[in-house]
């Protein structure tokens, strides 16, 4: 009689691919960090464990005037280049013979969903503490630093503006779609849309526009999208009387980069597949990936309770 089990050929691939998919499915739908279209893409140095990032100053003005039939003095480009390195990730999962023969669920592709989620969440956790470690932050209410927020010193509309016109100031440009970003946590979305600011929030039911609505996509206000996610960075009892400081991160396109020398890899090992498992009791899945991300260019954070 012929069967379909872990050991049939294929069967190893076809768990990979399940894994892979999944991941990326996380990755574009609730982990926005690394949701594709907010970060560039950086460039792994061959043979080295760089991922560098080309930069082009801009041109200053210049107001002085062209001296008749003289031209003007030859400009050259200013070239930078911003790098990090990549740091490597991974996990397996192990699922035993008799676990695979009494369970009454099919946990080969419930480990793959958990495995899959776990190395899309690690990805987005470490590019929020990279965006979390910008220096150009401000404070809600009348707090100085971190430390001075107290627990009614809550993000507002007012705040919401005045990030965004710090942006602008510093001509961070927008999105193709005119707005600028911002990802913000559960807490703070409820402190945002209880503003009753005049024209104020605009909640992404109520959109108008044929704007398609991004991935997490709460609303938006004074020129800027919001995302929620409860991966927005927390600093754990860091604010006054030992208040957790939730982080509203603002940015703009090109803002930050995320590359790998190592693209995420899913591995599935089918029961008695090395010579650790002589009895073919336990199927392993896991994956394995080796990246990081920098700030490239000003992005703004927001400090609140």
């Amino acid at each position: 009689m012929a069967i379909t089990s872990t050991q049939t050929t294929g069967f190893s691939d076809l768990v990979q691919e399940l894994v892979l998919a999944k991941a990326q499915e996380e990755l574009r739908g609730r982990l926005v960090h690394v949701m594709p279209g907010h970060y560039v893409p950086g460039r792994f140095v061959k043979g080295t464990n760089t991922i560098r990032f080309a930069r082009y100053a801009d041109l200053g003005a210049d107001t002085t005037p062209l001296n008749e039939g003289e031209s003007p003095i030859d400009q050259s480009l200013s070239i930078g280049s911003d790098y990090f390195t990549a740091t490597q990730y991974g996990k397996t999962i192990a699922v035993t013979d008799l676990a695979q023969l009494d369970s009454p669920h099919d946990l080969i592709s419930i480990a793959s969903e958990r495995i899959a989620r776990q190395a899309a969440e690690t990805m987005d956790l470490v590019v929020k503490d990279v965006l979390a470690a910008g220096t150009n932050v401000k404070y809600a209410g009348d707090a100085t630093s971190r430390a001075t927020v107290a627990q009614g010193d809550v993000i507002t509309g007012a705040l919401v503006k005045k990030m965004a016109a710090t942006l602008k100031a510093a001509n961070v440009p927008t999105f193709a779609d005119g707005f600028y970003r911002c990802i913000i946590h559960p807490f703070q979305e409820y402190d945002l849309i209880s503003d009753t600011t005049a024209n104020g929030w605009i909640e992404s039911t109520k959109y108008v526009d044929n704007l398609p609505l991004l991935n997490g996509e709460i609303g938006r206000f004074a020129g800027v999208r919001f995302l929620v996610s409860s991966n927005a960075k927390v600093f754990v009892e860091a604010g006054a009387d030992d208040a957790d400081v939730y982080s509203a991160h603002f940015f703009g396109p090109d803002s930050y980069t995320v590359g790998d020398s190592q693209t995420l890899q899913a591995y599935f090992v089918s029961p008695g597949g090395d010579h650790s498992d002589p009895l073919a009791q336990r199927a392993i899945a896991g994956y394995k990936m080796r990246f990081g991300a920098k700030l490239l260019d000003l992005t703004g954070s927001l400090c609140a309770p």
